[in-house]
């Protein structure tokens, strides 16, 4: 990329061919987005304005991006943005980057509490709270509710609470930290919670080798690998969750596909829950498996 005169069209003709000879899956959209970000302008704008020439300085600022996702970093944590669910959240590597499925979990959590008869605000609970995209998303669209939410990492904690503050949902969602339900246990929840909710872990060791670049060198694998299975988080939660539900309380968590029959198996071998039913994401996969406590 030499120095001269360079319009939004020629940037984003070369940098979609670069890209592409670097492997990145969405050449043309993140050169889109990367450029979008460099000129303060939505990405609509860059198809109005194909005559405008950069200065030095958002020549200077797009080059760096371009190198950065070049060589794999994902376009979302450059930009340090990521939208879900209608919110507009910060990224970076401390935390997994939302992706449209989990968007299931959000939907069907609540389902679950728009059906619930009570005069209580419900207790919602989410193990795992990474950057606090279902959290926040929750407490955006359904408030008459309380949340606490925990992670293992502070680090995590950190991104979700800024999150939260954006949001001005902060006084809303209690965040802990703390490995799954320890934080649950020193505040005296057992039998008490309504609705718990996570996105786990589930990728096996060796799937976690062929991740792609963008995912397997950049997003926190203890947010990714579950062990040598892959089932290892979900196996604990379900050892756990029944003690601190309370009774017709709901478990939602996201899996991959192929861990159904596994996951249906363990649910069926613990007598406190109900048989599980599994919700398919747009693609038409089961993504998120939904137990009961029962009575």
């Amino acid at each position: 990329m030499e120095n001269e005169s360079w319009t939004p069209l020629k940037l984003l003709d070369w940098t979609t061919k670069y890209f592409d000879k670097n492997n990145v899956e969405q050449p043309r959209l993140d050169a889109e987005l990367l450029l979008a970000h460099v000129l303060g302008i939505e990405r609509i704008m860059l198809y109005t304005g194909f005559d405008r020439v950069l200065d030095d300085e958002q020549l200077s600022r797009f080059r760096a991006f371009v190198r950065e996702r070049a060589a794999g970093c994902p376009a979302k944590y450059i930009l340090k943005r990521c939208e879900f669910y209608s919110l507009s959240l910060a990224v970076d590597s401390r935390v997994l980057i939302p992706r449209p499925e989990t968007e299931l979990l959000v939907e069907r959590a609540l389902a679950i509490l728009a059906a619930r008869e009570t005069a209580e605000f419900p207790l919602v609970v989410e193990i795992g709270v990474g950057s606090g995209a279902i959290s926040i998303a929750l407490a955006a669209s359904f408030p008459n509710a309380a949340y606490v939410a925990t992670d293992v990492s502070t680090q995590a904690l950190e991104v979700a609470r800024a999150n939260a503050a954006a949001h001005s949902l902060d006084a809303r969602i209690e965040f802990i930290a703390g490995d799954l339900f320890d934080p649950l246990a020193t505040m005296g929840l057992e039998g008490r919670v309504d609705l718990i909710v996570s996105n786990p872990p589930y990728i096996s060791e060796e799937e976690f080798k062929a991740l792609p670049r963008e995912i397997r060198n950049y997003e926190p694998a203890c947010a990714l690998v579950a062990g040598p299975e892959g089932t290892e988080v979900h196996i604990r939660i379900l050892d756990s969750a029944a003690s601190f539900l309370a009774p017709g309380g709901v478990l939602l968590m996201e899996i991959d596909p192929a861990q159904r029959a596994r996951l249906e198996a363990e649910v069926g071998e613990r007598p406190q829950y109900s048989k599980p039913l599994f919700h398919r994401d747009f693609a038409r996969l089961d993504r998120v498996i939904e137990v009961s406590r029962d009575s």
